[in-house]
């Protein structure tokens, strides 16, 4: 029997423990229940005495006491022995010991600790006290194991309630909130109550529990759930609110992604009462930090991955422990792009912490471009480092991962996240995504898998799915029949719903296409639902499941559309095909008005065709511009597979659509494409535009967008049976709106798009006349990629002036060009034959990606760029790199590897990130060595590296299990680094490369007439074995440094002046070139100055200091494809071949050079190749600038050139070698070495007018000097702004001191001069002829010119060391035009005139400016271009 007892309270116990199974002591209650039964009773399992106190009395069972302290102790803590406290009973029997047991099965949990006093206090105390009896109660029985699981969920929350409802209301809102919680749960613990009551009296009697709490504890925990949210939501947008508007700006205007936060869409959570095990297991993981601090939920298609997470997001937020979440998109450009998802969590954190905030807006003021770095990048800097300083814990949620676009083996994200996630113990990630293999390797990665839970979703048993899935089927038919009036209270029946369920197999999806499609709007519910009973069962298969064979969508689509489309329709049935592909195979969700626009429709006619099928679709019926999408993914791949979508009324022609795609993508470009589309100012750059979002939406509306981005995604897919259509229409576009449509991908910030679509355009284009216009285009972008990407204004001002003459761009669109500088001389005939791109610093090496889509370069710091823009991509951070750094991919092209000074340094591409370091011990003698080769082993596992000039040459091998720098692959574990073993190179001279062969690597020596390829296992102890010699030809002899070919057994070397390939196999030369002017420099071939193309159609050699030769495979061997010279350098490293032999790359300087072999021969554009001791050409302006004076390299002839045409006057030969140039009037002086000269320019002078000295009015021969400088060989000479003196200087003749002396012009005399002891890098004169400044290459130098009348005399006075010289800086001409370091020039208004392509600016010679004309000279030739200016 059950008796009340009294209110007085008996002392509590020191402890009390919660949710033990079996053997339990309960929590306080107020009434009192005795239950005596007979303790020797062996089929009694349950208690012997159970005392239920008011306050907290005792329960016993057979021998053992529990006492459980009821300490306020957070729900999250672990219970261990250290907090509890064990006691025996007197009278009891020892033996069973309260060692909390481990989980049992999954899902099963520990209640948390409850706290009486402040139950007590804030009125939560009888409902946690009835709650922690139920879970009491509840033993490890089949059935009653969710209920305490549901229990040990709801109990942290009411904790939470407690010290919540202790404040006061922040507002009436509040108030009126918790009022209504307290009304619902007071009904929900009257039913616990009774419910709890059933139990203890089937408990006493020793049968089985049939009353079920799970009812009662839903809508408690839902009450509960709904009251938070609320809550929550109010206080966050009272937080939004009070954040400061300068850094709410900061947050708005940051680079993330749009709706991909869990309160965005139209996304539902797990309906009450389904799945209830693993969002009980899920929530654990969350609340128990001790757990991995990452979470895989792991699902096939259809299961509800998303549906979970959004549940997930949900309850975590109304708990308070959200902090970001990212649900991602294959629909959504921004939603499916690895780059967003990190800047996106990270502007969500900064609104839901201040102290995040605190530390991530002033990382984005100072650094706006860190959104755009690579991943590793944005999680040190967006995530982790705020997240660490700030100690946050919170829960991150990112939905769907596997539909982002990602190449790489393993997730990208998830390799940063492994690196990472370390340094954030309090944040816990919660990620879904489909097992796909880069989605399993990411999970695999060593340090991701032990911090990673895994849940595979398709493996819970099926029994429990389909529960979950009848319980989703009454509760939606229930309320659809409260919508909809269906007034049968047995509808639909039981075997109605056991069809549907068996007819899911398993999969939510089919669950909820199938209720859509009952719903429809303006079907009657029940008709609807009979229709689809009765269709058809067989029908191909989708996929076999775990859930059944028969699992198939097939049936419910091909049913849907038959209901929705009805019997045959000859005329309209076209249309519905043409509107399901423009749903299922368009590159971007589209809505109902950009469909009716691509397809040439109205509106009116596509919105019913995506209603009928409103149960396949996301779709808003009420707005047209809302874009449409598949519900599923599912559908898209039923719809084009023939053998699946077996009629063909409805099945989609991927060719057919996409060719009615482009066509309207191009016919819609045609009509709405015009100039200056966003009505830009002029010379804007893009950035600079303050609303200039607000313009593309106005002029570029979602359509138009559409058809620039995705037409060519579009004609990829057709086929060439369709090319007589396609064609007319894409050679308008081409010709009518190119220019109008890079402006549109210049704002839209997608420039790099126009070089993949006419990249693209080519391959696929077979017409000559189009696919030469183009190529021409594609020229054109790659050229000025840089102003087009960001300024579409310069498009005409800058790039189209700037074209070549004979370009078919300028051709057909030079009328718009809006020019606000004048080419005067020198604009290109035709475009260059190479990409250029330079850097600060001297660049020391370069290497391809096995992708051909990268370079890597050394230069001051190790970059990756673009292998077609040449556009830096990312920088990594090295030591001080030495004078003989070496680059290397791995095969994968995922690990860029360096080595320097004896050290290697690995970069994880996919995450932009390091990878490691190790160095080389034990190899330092070795190391001081012009190059080294290395090859990985086939599995990625072992590193063979040769160190040459060595004595001898020998092998070392490194395990990356020891070595992670090195042969970084996602898929192993790369903890150790140590080298395991070294052996020496077989007597011979090695050849270059070493290779692996099968699981061993090989090399190969020559000696004595032979060529010996050698074997050697990666981690065997001996000595390389012999594999094969062949003979070998009597060149070799006298060859050096040979590169060999392994894939076709290929030798080129380098014997007395030609390049040879020797077909070792086959015995005979492939290529003997003959003769060429090959230097000792040049004759070693050597990776740095050859290479074949990973196929060996090309090969690719240094045939002159200045000249690189490209050779194609034929049928008679190796013949010469392509020669380029290279005039004003000599070639310091390369050439470099891509993998593919597309492309070559070739370095000098600082400058790197980028050609195509498949572009013509390219001799004709090359400038023949000759040395040169004086390497820049002489130009000078005339004072009224009327007139220009131009001496190319090391020239003997002046040209005068008029600046007005452009055209030449007169051309003087000088008989020196010309030096420098002074204009003043119609004077013109030359100085050479050792002398003067002068001439009188005529107004008019005959047409190709020519003068020579004996025209000259005054030959002034300098005279023997006090410096004594060699005249012969000056350093440098600058002439007076009068043209009256000359500065000569340089070494003097003994070579131990530098000079400096200023003449005069008219007569030769030595006026003046000065000995230092350093030499002058450079000197001039200040603008009024004054004083003279030069620098010693370590500080600045002045004098004064000091004339004395009496004497006649002139003097050089040092000027002050604090003096600063006159700012008269090559950069900028005396109006105040200027030329940044970007390449822009600005007028003095700082109006931005013109960009300068970086072949238009050479290194190795200053810009001359005159008042409004520029000189220039183009890099990489003697070709010297003159600009004017009009502003």
């Amino acid at each position: 029997m059950f008796k009340r007892k009294s209110k007085k309270r008996s002392k509590p116990p020191t402890n009390l423990l919660l949710g033990i199974p079996t053997h339990i002591a309960v929590s306080p209650l107020r009434f009192r229940a005795e239950i005596d039964t007979d303790p020797q009773d062996e089929n009694n399992p349950g208690p012997s005495r159970i005392v239920f106190g008011e306050s907290g009395s005792e329960a016993a069972v057979p021998g053992t006491s529990i006492a459980v302290a009821i300490d306020d102790v957070e729900p999250s803590d672990q219970l261990t022995k250290e907090n509890i406290s064990h006691t025996r009973r007197k009278e009891g029997n020892a033996g069973v010991a309260s060692k909390i047991p481990e989980e049992d099965r999954r899902g099963v949990r520990k209640a948390p600790l409850i706290t009486t006093e402040a139950a007590k206090e804030s009125g939560f105390g009888p409902l946690k006290a009835l709650l922690g009896a139920i879970s009491a109660v509840h033993t490890d029985r089949e059935g009653t194991i969710a209920a305490r699981n549901q229990i040990a969920g709801i109990l942290p929350r009411v904790t939470s309630l407690d010290a919540h409802f202790a404040t006061r209301p922040y507002d009436v809102t509040e108030l009126k909130r918790r009022g209504e919680l307290i009304h619902k749960l007071k009904a929900i613990e009257g039913q616990l109550r009774l419910l709890h009551e059933s139990q203890l009296q089937q408990l006493a009697h020793h049968v089985q529990g049939d009353k079920d709490v799970s009812g009662p504890l839903e809508d408690l925990e839902e009450a509960i759930f709904h009251y938070q949210m609320e809550r929550r939501s109010a206080i966050d947008g009272q937080g939004f609110k009070q954040i400061d508007p300068a850094e709410a700006t900061a947050l708005n205007n940051f680079h993330c992604a749009q709706q991909a936060e869990f309160r965005h869409g139209n996304r539902n959570g797990c309906l009450k009462g389904t799945r209830r095990d693993v969002l009980a297991e899920i929530e654990l993981w969350a609340q128990e930090f001790h757990k991995p601090p990452v979470y895989w939920l792991n699902g096939l298609a259809g299961t509800g991955k998303s549906t979970i997470a959004q549940t997930i997001a949900e309850k975590k937020f109304a708990d308070g422990q959200l902090g970001a979440s990212f649900f991602c998109s294959r629909d959504f450009e921004d939603r499916s792009n690895l780059q967003f998802i990190l800047p996106t969590l990270a502007v969500q954190l900064a609104r839901t912490y201040a102290d995040f905030r605190s530390i991530f807006v002033p990382l984005v003021r100072s650094d706006p471009g860190v959104a755009y770095e690579s991943l590793y990048g944005q999680m040190n800097k967006l995530i982790v480092q705020p997240l660490a300083k700030s100690a946050i814990s919170t829960v991150i949620v990112i939905d769907a991962l596997d539909e982002c676009k990602d190449n790489e083996p393993a997730s990208a994200i998830l390799s940063v996240l492994g690196q990472f996630v370390a340094k954030i113990p309090k944040v816990k990630f919660f990620i879904t995504g489909r097992p796909e293999l880069r989605i399993r390797e990411g999970f695999r990665l060593p340090l991701l898998a032990d911090a990673t839970d895994v849940f595979v979703l398709h493996e819970v048993e099926p029994s429990r799915i389909n529960n979950d899935i009848q319980l989703f089927f009454r509760h939606t038919f229930s309320e659809l029949k409260a919508r909809r009036r269906v007034l049968l209270d047995d509808w639909p029946t039981e075997e109605q719903l056991n069809t549907l369920c068996d007819r899911a197999g398993g999969l939510f999806v089919h669950a909820v296409a199938t209720v859509r499609f009952i719903d429809l709007r303006n079907n009657n519910p029940k008709r609807q639902l009979n229709r689809l009973l009765q269709s058809p069962e067989n029908s191909a298969l989708e996929g076999k499941t775990k859930f059944g064979v028969n699992t198939t969508l097939d049936l419910l689509y091909m049913t849907i559309l038959h209901e929705a489309f009805g019997d045959d329709d000859p005329e309209g049935d076209p249309r519905v095909r043409s509107v399901l592909g423009a749903v299922v195979l368009s590159a971007n969700p589209l809505s109902p008005s950009t469909i009716a626009t691509l397809l040439g429709l109205d509106a009116e006619d596509v919105l019913p065709i995506l209603s009928s099928i409103h149960s396949l679709l996301v779709l808003r019926e009420e707005d047209v511009n809302h874009v449409a999408r598949p519900f599923h993914k599912s559908f898209p791949d039923f719809i084009v597979d023939t053998a699946r979508c077996t009629n063909p009324r409805f099945r989609v022609s991927p060719p057919d659509q996409h060719a009615e795609l482009l066509i309207g993508c191009l016919e819609l470009m045609d009509q709405r494409l015009e100039l200056n589309m966003c009505k830009l100012p002029d010379g804007v750059m893009n950035s600079e535009v303050a609303d200039l979002r607000e313009r593309t939406e106005k002029h570029i509306n979602k359509a138009l967008e559409y058809a620039c981005r995705s037409w060519y995604r579009h004609l990829l897919n057709t086929t060439q049976a369709q090319t007589l259509k396609i064609i007319p229409i894409l050679r308008r576009f081409l010709e009518k709106d190119f220019l109008s449509w890079l402006e549109v991908l210049s704002v839209l910030g997608a420039a790099r798009e126009a070089i993949d679509t006419l990249e693209a355009t080519a391959g696929w284009l077979n017409d000559p006349p189009t696919l030469e216009l183009v190529r021409d285009y594609l020229r054109f972008v790659i050229t000025f990629f840089e102003v087009i990407s960001t300024s579409a204004p310069h498009i005409y001002i800058s790039a189209l002036p700037l074209s070549p003459q004979s370009s078919l761009v300028r051709g057909l669109y030079k009328q718009y060009a809006r020019p606000l500088a004048r080419v005067v001389q020198g604009l290109p005939t035709s475009w260059e034959p190479v990409v250029t791109a330079t850097r600060k610093g001297i660049i020391n090496d370069v290497a391809w990606s096995p992708c051909n889509r990268f370079i890597a370069i050394i230069s001051a710091t190790v970059e990756i760029i673009d292998a077609v823009t040449l556009k830096q991509l990312n920088t990594f951070e090295s030591p001080p790199i030495s004078h003989t750094p070496l680059l290397g991919f791995s095969p994968d092209g995922h690990t860029l590897t360096m080595f320097n000074d004896g050290m290697f340094m690995s970069w994880d591409l996919q995450t932009g990130g390091p990878a490691g370091t190790v160095h080389s011990e034990g190899l330092t003698l070795f190391l001081m060595t012009s190059f080294f080769s290395s090859t990985y082993s086939t599995d990625g596992k072992m590193l063979a590296v040769l160190y040459q000039k060595a004595s001898p040459p020998f092998i070392a091998t490194y395990d990356p299990l020891l070595l992670p720098t090195i042969s970084f692959i996602a898929t192993h574990d790369l903890l150790s680094r140590t080298r395991t073993h070294t052996y020496p190179v077989p007597e011979g001279k090695i050849v270059i490369p070493i290779w692996t062969h099968g699981e061993c690597l090989r090399f190969a020596t020559l000696k004595s007439g032979s060529i010996t390829i050698w074997e050697a296992a990666f981690t065997s102890t001996h000595p390389p074995a012999e594999v094969e010699s062949f003979p070998a030809p009597d060149e070799i002899a006298h060859g050096k440094d040979f590169l060999f070919f392994p894939a076709l057994s290929l030798l080129a070397f380098a014997h007395q002046g030609s390049i040879l390939v020797w077909d070792v196999k086959a015995s005979k030369f492939l290529l003997n070139s003959g003769p060429t002017p090959v230097s000792d420099r040049t004759a070693n071939l050597h990776s740095h100055r050859s290479s074949f193309s990973s196929d060996g159609r090309f090969f690719a050699c240094l045939t002159a200091p200045r000249e690189v030769s490209v050779w194609k495979v034929s049928s008679a061997g190796y013949t010469l494809h392509q020669k380029l010279t290279f005039p004003s350098e000599d070639v310091r490293k390369g050439p470099h071949l891509s993998p593919n032999g597309e492309s070559v790359v070739v370095v000098l300087g600082s400058a790197i050079h980028l050609w195509h072999t498949k572009d013509q021969d390219l001799s004709l554009s090359g400038v023949p190749s000759q040395r040169h001791t004086w390497e820049s050409s002489i130009l000078v302006f005339s004072p009224e600038e009327t007139l220009a004076a131009l001496v190319t390299p090391s020239g003997n002839t002046i040209t005068i050139l008029d600046l007005w045409s452009g055209d030449p006057q007169l051309a003087i030969d000088t008989g020196m070698e010309v030096v420098h140039l002074g204009m003043t009037g119609n004077t013109i002086v030359a100085v050479g070495r050792g002398k003067a000269i002068t001439w009188n320019i005529p107004e008019k002078p005959a047409l190709n007018a020519t003068a020579d000295v004996k025209d000259s009015i005054g030959v002034a021969l300098f005279d023997r000097s006090p410096l004594t400088l060699n005249h012969q060989k000056p350093t440098g000479t600058s002439i007076s702004p009068d043209s009256s003196r000359v500065i000569i200087w340089g070494p003097t003749k003994d070579q131990l001191y530098g000079g400096l002396e200023i003449y005069d012009l008219s007569s030769g005399r030595c006026l003046a001069g000065v000995r230092g002891p350093r030499k002058l890098a450079s000197a001039s004169f200040a603008p009024d002829g004054l004083e003279v400044w030069g620098n010693d290459f370590s500080s600045v130098l002045g004098w004064k010119v000091v004339e004395d009348s009496e004497s006649g005399t002139t003097k050089l006075e040092p000027l002050e060391p604090t003096r600063s010289p006159p700012k008269v800086l090559p950069s900028k001409s005396s109006c105040g035009h200027e030329i940044m370091h970007d390449g822009w020039i600005i007028s003095p208004t700082k109006k931005r005139l013109l960009w300068l392509p970086n072949h238009w600016r050479s290194n190795d010679w200053l810009p001359k400016w005159g008042r409004r004309f520029l000189g220039l000279k183009r890099c990489g030739t003697s070709d010297v271009v003159i600009l004017e200016f009009f502003e």
